[in-house]
């Protein structure tokens, strides 16, 4: 804790303590010799006013000790560098207020460019309104393509047995049908309450889009591989056909021997 109460003795004290170890006795030097304590103003006048009092000691006419010449020197300079530092505070203190006058002006311009931005999300909005009335027509459409493809899936149930394969993979088809219609009923949920996601809806659209487009593609594959059943079933017929007329020309020796045997 700082001590309060400064006396000039105490000054002179650490001062000649100082300089008895070669040391010079500024202020900053006084002070921390004092413990930290006292102020620097205070420490200034009792110094000027210990060389004061020793020069007047000296006597007229005689000259002043070098080491007093040397003292009153370095604390003009002393002066000096706190006049310095004051100029340099004041011109810091000025810089300060240029930087605060500017960012000041920064803050402006980012409230207006703000305003402007606000402005512009509202036209967005607004063009979003427009773009998801669209998108529910879409939607639409898309609600009764996938009602024509339910009766499409109703109607190859009734696929022969030979085509149990393909109807395992026509189930697999309709589960992801199945997915795919649960898909667009969210993303149907979800048009109505996005009012800034204009960008996700068109990307949801685009993968319904895609979904019915591959959906399309596996109708063709299952008609290739319902063609293809077909055909495979006619080849095996042939084979039954052929493998028959070979067992009856196995068997007409075999009963020409028997009829010779007897």
């Amino acid at each position: 804790m700082a001590r309060t109460g400064l006396e000039k003795s105490d000054v002179q004290r650490a001062r000649d303590s100082l300089i008895a170890q070669s040391q010079y006795p500024s202020v900053d030097a006084v002070r921390i010799a004092l413990g930290n304590t006292g102020s620097k103003s205070t420490i200034h006048k009792y110094l000027k006013e210990l060389e004061a009092e020793e020069g007047g000691a000296g006597g007229e006419g005689q000259p002043a000790p070098v080491s007093d010449a040397l003292l009153d020197l370095v604390t003009r300079l002393a002066g000096r560098l706190h006049e310095e530092a004051d100029a340099r505070i004041a011109a810091k203190a000025l810089e300060y207020e240029e930087s605060r006058a500017q960012m000041e002006d920064e803050l402006a311009q980012a409230r207006a460019e703000a305003d402007a931005l606000r402005s512009r999300l509202d036209a967005e909005n607004a063009a979003q309104g427009q773009l998801r009335a669209q998108l529910q027509s879409e939607v639409l459409a898309r609600h009764k393509a996938e009602q024509q493809v339910d009766h499409l899936i109703e109607r190859r149930e009734h696929v022969q047995a030979e085509l149990r394969k393909a109807q395992q993979a026509l189930a697999l088809k309709q589960e992801e049908l199945a997915r795919a219609q649960q898909d667009a009923a969210k993303a149907g949920a979800e048009l109505a309450h996005a009012r800034v996601a204009a960008y996700d809806a068109q990307r949801q659209a685009r993968e319904q889009d895609a979904r019915l487009e591959q959906m399309r593609e596996t109708e063709l594959e299952l008609a290739r591989a319902r063609a293809t059943l077909e055909g495979q079933s006619g080849l095996v017929a042939q084979l039954r056909d052929m493998l028959d007329g070979s067992r009856a020309t196995a068997a007409a020796p075999a009963t020409q021997r028997k009829r010779g045997a007897t």
